[in-house]
């Protein structure tokens, strides 16, 4: 709608200047005709808009019409920038990329960057942002969806389920939903969907707060963590608390110190981290989930000829 492309127009030019007609053209899919139009139009309506000539010639916003926040230091500015850019790397919307450009016209960057983050190992494959995006739009229509699905152990099903949130956590995508089948409410690694189809098929059914619902999903699936002890010598505390920064280090005798953790059973991270330390930790117990970690260390080590 031209509205719609004219208050995007708008916000571009209030964050950049001299942008020229044929850039403006491509970005918004129009005619370079069409942007001098709308620029008529912006100008109506009180915008004070200007262009200036020539081979690097553009139009631009005054800069005294510009909206400055003086609420908010430069360093508050930069790190909420930042933090939504950052997100960016995961998350891939519209409405985020808009938030972007908005907050990037109102805050007018200052002073130079200070602090600089890399989300991009966190960053999920096209296939989830993809995903995504389709789920996104089945909870808007509350319809029901199914896919396939292989869980932590290589098991596959096919859930029919009414999707509720997205929600992400320990570096991936998560579905919240709820399936009408089994009478709770489940979830679903995104990464581990394929497959996904948006059914006919509307809910009625009326839910409580899904932020409510799904903490109390994840205080339920806490309770199943393993509660695990490792030692290790005395000169690897400083490794331990970097790792574990909320696990109080004991010191059991002169030359070992130990830790207790509370890892998600299912949850096959927290065993590759504890085998990523080699012979600088030792798993203590419970003696399944020593057993458990021997045995993972035994099929890795048989595929080789040692």
């Amino acid at each position: 709608m031209k509205v719609d492309r004219m208050l995007e127009i708008i916000i571009y030019l209030i964050n950049h200047d001299n942008v020229p007609a044929s850039y403006l053209a491509e970005r918004f899919h129009v005619s370079v005709r069409t942007i001098q139009r709308d620029m008529v139009s912006i100008s109506s309506i009180g915008i004070p808009v200007y262009s200036e000539g020539g081979k690097y010639g553009g139009y631009s916003i005054l800069p005294t019409y510009k909206v400055k926040n003086s609420d908010i230091n430069s360093d508050e500015q930069q790190m909420i920038i930042k933090a939504l850019e950052s997100l960016a790397t995961s998350y891939t919307n519209d409405t985020l990329n808009s938030l972007i450009e908005k907050y990037n016209a109102i805050i007018e960057k200052e002073g130079g960057q200070k602090v600089f983050w890399d989300f991009s190992v966190t960053k999920e494959n096209a296939q989830v942002q993809d995903m995504n995006q389709l789920l996104e739009q089945a909870i808007t229509e509350r319809k029901y969806i199914v896919f396939e699905y292989r869980n932590a152990n290589g098991k596959r099903s096919n859930p029919s389920v009414e999707p509720l949130a997205i929600h992400y956590k320990w570096y991936a995508w998560y579905l919240f939903a709820y399936s009408e089948e089994k009478k709770q409410y489940r979830t679903f690694k995104v990464a581990r969907m394929q497959n996904l189809k948006i059914l006919n098929k509307i809910s009625t059914l009326e839910h409580d707060n899904v932020e409510k619902l799904m903490k109390e999903s994840e205080q339920a699936y806490y309770q199943t963590c393993i509660h695990i002890e490792v030692q290790f010598p005395h000169e690897e505390v400083s490794l331990m608390e970097e790792y574990f920064p909320d696990c109080p280090v004991e010191q059991i005798t002169e030359t070992t110190s130990r830790i207790f953790i509370d890892v998600p059973a299912k949850e096959r991270l927290w065993k590759a981290l504890l085998l990523s330390f080699g012979n600088r930790v030792k798993v203590i117990g419970p003696e399944n989930y020593k057993k458990e970690l021997i045995e993972t260390a035994q099929k890795f080590l048989s595929n080789y000829d040692i």
